[in-house]
């Protein structure tokens, strides 16, 4: 077995070298260059690929018995070690994340989360939160330690609720649509750890290291969490000024999903479901690693058109497909992994979690069907909010004219610059088209999760069934009523596609009509606009206003509402006014306060003798 073998002793103690040689020079103010930092991820990357490798039978622990690094680290590590590969970027945070998911310890593991939600967000930056946010994730991560002390059973009915507080923390997650470090914050590699972090905190201590199955009403709560994050987040991205911002809100409705998925997990768990719970992790993988590689490449090719075209807000970008070709595609494709289009890997995810919900066990009647159709519906409006967010984000940078004259001055990207982002939108591809893969290089974590194989659960052990067994070209259903081939859908689209070709070649159509790049077809521009008309340009309230209009209707109750709200604020502020008064009238009289109630408790007493 790998825990037998010197290789797998060997190799975590390297890879803990390595990553604390990396949070080390991140940390410092060595000389250190991006090759060297890159050559250090690379070295990462390939000692966790070496240990995925290895046949995951047994306790699937490799290394000593407290730096050891175990089957359930490695998709986490992979990804996060990908990020820093791709990226190169002298971050504290993505090092402190990656050493801190690569270890199966629960103290040291709770130690470095806490480290990572107080680390600041970059340099001379302040606490990646607010901080009371900050604080409140290291109280969390502090009771969630304590709660896992223990097996009993008002521990596990405790423990969702620190550690969901702790996850959103690390991930900057919240469930008001208007609220949370995402919504005042540009999206940065720091994000894409934190989140990879968030979502192996609570994996890790929801479904990994409690004594026994946490209940499934708790998975349920934390599935619902997660649903509100998600919407609040697609919402962020709907409404958010500027393109870097969208990118915020689209990272916190992929965060939410994420808590979806392990609440699903938890349940599956806990009803001895293990397809369900294997379906569910699975798809918190491809999650992780497919829409995670293009939400990187997006942040990658956005930094680039900004350091080009001046920043993005989208009621200033415009036209930058005329302008700006090369990145426009790298960037349109990016988001088109990341808002869930079919067949690539954000569809694939939605389509995993659509399966789960319907595997889920329904008690009989109308009641037992509520709970799914609503999460089901939420999860159709989530992925309905994040298309139309990246469609607005489209239709405003990279559609239309320019507006600025340093927009129209913007020039395109070098070949070489695009590289980095290319290979992303590479990795994610590849994670899209053949997803057993990236599966079958993880198997051994999702066997874990769902109890299938002896970890520190060994009541859920059993032996693999072949339904577990991942297989290369398609997506298998929870509930193992249906199979998703993307390659074959998309070999169907480019048959499609060469057809249309061929038959517009024939029919003598031409591929594209001789027009200026600057009009793009329009007629000219007045002499006072120079720039076009704004009115006949989307703007950034594309979609915003439609629905604001679908919901018209609702805006009475929305007055009910925010009157309540309002007077709840008054209550409060006028009941903290009473309260001071109060109290300062008790520290000022208080012997003669203490005296009297002498006298009523003597009173009282004397009244009640017979």
């Amino acid at each position: 077995m790998a825990r037998d073998s010197g290789i797998g002793r060997i190799l975590p103690l390297f890879l803990t070298l390595v990553l604390s040689g990396l949070l080390l020079a991140s940390l410092t103010t060595l000389p250190v260059g991006r090759h060297a930092l890159r050559a250090g991820w690379g070295l990462a990357l390939l000692a966790g690929l070496a240990l995925a490798c290895f046949p995951a039978s047994g306790d699937a622990r490799f290394g000593a018995a407290i730096l050891h690094v175990d089957a359930m680290s490695l998709p986490f590590l992979l990804v996060l070690t990908l990020f820093g590969l791709m990226s190169g970027a002298r971050d504290a945070g993505l090092a402190c994340a990656a050493l801190t998911v690569a270890t199966g310890n629960p103290v040291l593991f709770c130690v470095g989360a806490a480290a990572l939600v107080v680390l600041p967000r970059g340099p001379g930056g302040g606490p990646r939160g607010a901080p009371a946010s900050g604080s409140w994730g290291v109280a969390a991560v502090a009771l969630g330690t304590a709660l896992l002390s223990g097996g009993d059973a008002w521990r596990l009915s405790v423990l969702p609720g620190p550690v969901l507080v702790a996850a959103a923390a690390l991930m900057g997650l919240s469930p008001r649509p208007l609220s949370g470090a995402r919504h005042v914050a540009p999206a940065s590699v720091r994000d894409l750890a934190g989140l990879v972090a968030g979502c192996c905190l609570a994996v890790r201590m929801l479904v990994d290291w409690p004594a026994a199955p946490v209940g499934a009403a708790w998975g349920g709560g934390v599935a619902a969490v997660g649903l509100l994050a998600a919407l609040a987040g697609g919402a962020r991205a709907l409404t958010a000024p500027d393109a870097a911002r969208v990118l915020s809100g689209l990272l916190a409705a992929w965060g939410g999903l994420g808590l979806l998925l392990v609440g699903l997990v938890v349940v599956g768990r806990a009803d001895d479901l293990p397809l369900l719970a294997l379906g569910a992790f699975r798809a918190l993988v491809l999650l992780l690693g497919g829409v995670g590689m293009a939400m990187l490449a997006v942040l990658l090719v956005l930094r680039d058109i900004a350091a080009a075209a001046g920043p993005l807000a989208l009621v200033r970008a415009g036209g930058l497909a005329a302008l700006m070709p090369r990145a426009s595609g790298v960037l349109v494709l990016a988001l088109a992994v990341g808002c869930g289009l079919p067949p690539l890997a954000g569809f694939a995810v939605l389509w995993l979690v659509v399966h789960s919900l319907l595997a889920l066990p329904r008690a009989e009647g109308l009641a037992g069907e509520i709970a799914p159709l609503l999460a089901l519906g939420g999860v159709g409006l989530v992925s309905g909010l994040m298309m139309l967010a990246t469609l607005r984000l489209v239709a405003c940078v990279v559609l239309g004219r320019p507006r600025t004259p340093r927009a129209a001055g913007a020039v395109d990207c070098a070949a070489a610059a695009l590289r980095v982002p290319l290979a992303c939108l590479g990795v994610a591809g590849a994670l899209s088209l053949v997803p057993g893969l990236w599966l079958w290089l993880t198997r051994a974590a999702g066997w874990q999760a769902a109890g299938l194989v002896p970890g520190l659960a060994p009541r859920l052990a059993r032996m693999v069934p072949s339904g577990a067994r991942p297989p290369w070209l398609g997506l298998v259903a929870p509930g193992g009523d249906g199979v998703f081939y993307p390659a074959g859908i998309v070999l169907l689209l480019l048959l499609a596609g060469g057809l249309v070709l061929a038959a517009a070649r024939l029919a003598g159509i031409p591929a594209s009509r001789p027009v200026a790049a600057w009009t793009e077809g329009a007629p000219p521009s007045p002499p006072w606009m120079p720039f076009g008309d704004a009115a006949t340009q989307a703007g950034p309230a594309l979609f915003v206003s439609q629905i604001d209009a679908i919901l018209d209707a609702t805006r009475p109750a929305r007055g009910v509402v925010r009157r309540g709200v309002r007077a709840g604020r008054w209550c409060r502020r006028w009941g903290r006014v009473l309260t001071e008064w109060a109290a300062a009238q008790a520290a000022r009289h208080a012997m003669i306060l203490v005296l009297l109630w002498i006298a009523v408790a003597a009173l009282a007493r004397m009244w009640g003798r017979p």
